[in-house]
């Protein structure tokens, strides 16, 4: 650390500047209405290595996503297909009629095909079954991130 006077004759310890790294922070919504899954998820991101900072909101139904997308931008949203009285089909098209274009991964317990294809049509970025394959699952998320302008503005991590 360097040390350099102040103009009132105090030291202040400044670090080098090649000792900073900043990491970008990027937002994610998570949206499901099974607490564990909202749980593992938040904690799941913690422990990713993409260079990115994360922070994580999350929404138990599409009302409460709503909110969240009306107060904030994010980089990536984690939607449930099936939850009840909005499923994830119908919150991606409100998510789309507000103008939201980030990429979206829909999750679900159901290995429907159909429902795979349908999701897939409506413009969602990755389709993945629970349980999750966490490597697919990282390895998708790192796609996503990457190819996005930080919402969170391009500031560092605290």
């Amino acid at each position: 650390m360097v040390q350099r006077p102040l103009a009132t004759g105090a030291a202040y310890d400044f670090a080098p500047r090649s000792a900073y790294t900043a990491f970008v922070t990027r937002r994610i919504l998570i949206v499901d209405d099974e607490r564990r899954i909202v749980d593992m998820l938040t904690e799941f991101f913690k422990l990713f290595q993409h260079g990115h900072a994360y922070e994580v909101v999350t929404a138990h139904d599409g009302g409460d996503a709503t909110m969240a997308l009306l107060r904030g931008q994010f980089d990536l949203i984690v939607l449930d297909m099936q939850m009840p009285r909005m499923g994830g089909l119908e919150l991606l098209k409100q998510i789309r009629s507000l103008g939201v274009t980030v990429p979206v991964i829909m999750v679900t317990g159901n290995r429907d095909v159909k429902a795979a294809a349908q999701a897939l049509s409506s413009g969602v970025f990755a389709f993945v079954p629970k349980p999750f394959d966490f490597k697919q699952l990282d390895h998708l998320v790192a796609l996503a991130v990457a190819t996005q302008r930080p919402a969170a503005g391009d500031q560092p991590a605290s």
